[in-house]
C-alpha cells in the first residue's frame, strides 16, 4: 500500500515539474516576445520619426484618413496583388523559356542581313532612295499634282508595260536603237531601198508599223 501511495506521489511530481517547465518556457517565450515587439516598437518610431522629418523637409503633407483608405484597400486587394505577383512569375518564366530562342532568332536574323549586305542590297536601296531625293528635289508641286491628276493613265500604262510580250518588243527595240546608235549610217540609195524593201525583215518591219499606225488612228 506505501508503495502505492509513493508510486503516485512520484507520478504527480513528475506532472508537475512537466507543468512547471512548460510554464518556465512560455513564460521566457513570452519575454522574448515582448522584447522583439519592444524593439520593434522602437525601430518603428525611429523610422516613423524619420519619414515624418522627411516629409516635413520636402513640405509633404500626409492625410491620416487617406493613409487609412489605402491600408483599407490593399487588405481588400491581397488575392488580386497575388494574382499579379504570379503573373509576373509566369512571365518571368516564359522569358527565361523565350531567351535562347530570341537569341538564336536575332543570330538568324543577322546572318540574313550579312547575306542581303554581301549581295549588295542596302548599296541598291541607298542608291534609289538618293536617286528619289534628286527627284524629288527636281520636282515642283504642280508637277507632282499633274502626276496624281493622272494617275488613271499612268496605272493603265504600267499595266501594259508589265505585259511580258510588251517587255520583249521593248527590249528588242531599245537593244536594236542601241546598236544602231553605235553603228555609222550612210544614206539609202534609192536601188537599195527597193532592193531592200522587199526583204522579208522589211517587209515585216512594215507590216508592224502600217499596223502600228491603223491602231493609233482607231484609238482617237
Amino acid at each position: 500500500m506505501n508503495d502505492s501511495m509513493q508510486t503516485q506521489i512520484n507520478e504527480l511530481n513528475n506532472k508537475m515539474d512537466e507543468v512547471l517547465s512548460y510554464i518556465s518556457e512560455k513564460k521566457l517565450r513570452s519575454m522574448a516576445t515582448d522584447d522583439l515587439m519592444s524593439d520593434l516598437s522602437i525601430v518603428g518610431k525611429d523610422m516613423y520619426d524619420t519619414a515624418v522629418d522627411e516629409l516635413d523637409k520636402q513640405l509633404v503633407e500626409i492625410d491620416p484618413d487617406e493613409v487609412k483608405s489605402l491600408v483599407i484597400k490593399l487588405l481588400r486587394n491581397i488575392d488580386t496583388f497575388t494574382q499579379l505577383m504570379d503573373a509576373m512569375e509566369s512571365i518571368t518564366d516564359l522569358l527565361q523559356d523565350a531567351s535562347p530562342l530570341a537569341t538564336e532568332a536575332i543570330i538568324d536574323f543577322s546572318k540574313y542581313l550579312q547575306k542581303l549586305n554581301e549581295r549588295g542590297l542596302f548599296e541598291i536601296s541607298v542608291a534609289l532612295l538618293q536617286s528619289f531625293t534628286k527627284i524629288l528635289e527636281k520636282t515642283d508641286p504642280e508637277s507632282l499634282r499633274k502626276i496624281g491628276e493622272n494617275g488613271d493613265l499612268l496605272v493603265s500604262i504600267g499595266k501594259k508595260i508589265t505585259d511580258r510580250k510588251m517587255l520583249e518588243q521593248t527590249d528588242k527595240m531599245l537593244s536594236a536603237l542601241a546598236e544602231t546608235s553605235k553603228q555609222d549610217i550612210k544614206p539609202a540609195s534609192p536601188i537599195k531601198l527597193l532592193f531592200g524593201s522587199n526583204k522579208k525583215e522589211m517587209k515585216k518591219a512594215t507590216g508592224f508599223l502600217l499596223q502600228f499606225m491603223n491602231n493609233m488612228n482607231q484609238k482617237r
